[in-house]
C-alpha cells in the first residue's frame, strides 16, 4: 500500500512540475492573445503539439528569430494537455517566453477564440506587427515572410 501511495503522490508531483511551466488557457485568455490591440511590440503566438514534427521545426526557427531580435516577443500555446515532455522540448529548443496550454474548456472553443478561420491544422502561427496588424499562417513558417509580417 505504501508503494502505491508513493507512486500516486510521485505521479501527481510529476504532473504538477510540468504544469508549473505553463498557464492553462481559457477562452478569454485565448481571445486576448489573439487580439492585435494587445500586442504593442512585434509578437509571435505559436500553436503547436507534441505529436507534430513540423511544429518542432517551426519552434526552432521562431526561437532563433526571437534570439536575434530583442524587440520580438514569442509565446507558445500547446494545443493539448501539458506533459513534462512539453516543457523539456521547449527548453531543448531554447524557446523563451510565456507558455500556454489548452485548459479544461473544449479544444474547439479555444481554437475558435484564437482564430475563427483556423481549422486546427498545425503548426499555426499568429504574427502581430505591434501596430494592429495580424497574419495567421498554417504550416511551417518561412523566415522572410515572418520578418515581413512582424515588421522586422
Amino acid at each position: 500500500m505504501r508503494i502505491v501511495t508513493f507512486l500516486l503522490i510521485g505521479g501527481l508531483a510529476f504532473g504538477a512540475a510540468a504544469a508549473e511551466h505553463f498557464v492553462a488557457m481559457d477562452r478569454s485568455q485565448a481571445a486576448m492573445l489573439a487580439d492585435p490591440k494587445a500586442h504593442t511590440a512585434p509578437t509571435v503566438v505559436a500553436l503547436w503539439s507534441m505529436d507534430c514534427a513540423y511544429c518542432k521545426k517551426n519552434l526552432a526557427l521562431l526561437a532563433a528569430l526571437a534570439r536575434g531580435n530583442p524587440r520580438l516577443r514569442l509565446m507558445t500555446i500547446a494545443t493539448e494537455p501539458v506533459v513534462e515532455a512539453a516543457a523539456e522540448l521547449l527548453d531543448r529548443l531554447a524557446v523563451a517566453g510565456p507558455r500556454y496550454a489548452y485548459g479544461n474548456e473544449a479544444p474547439e472553443a479555444l481554437a475558435h477564440a484564437l482564430d475563427a478561420r483556423w481549422r486546427g491544422e498545425l503548426p499555426r502561427t499568429l504574427l502581430f506587427d505591434g501596430h494592429g496588424g495580424r497574419v495567421g499562417v498554417s504550416g511551417v513558417i518561412d523566415e522572410a515572410a515572418a520578418r515581413q509580417a512582424l515588421g522586422l
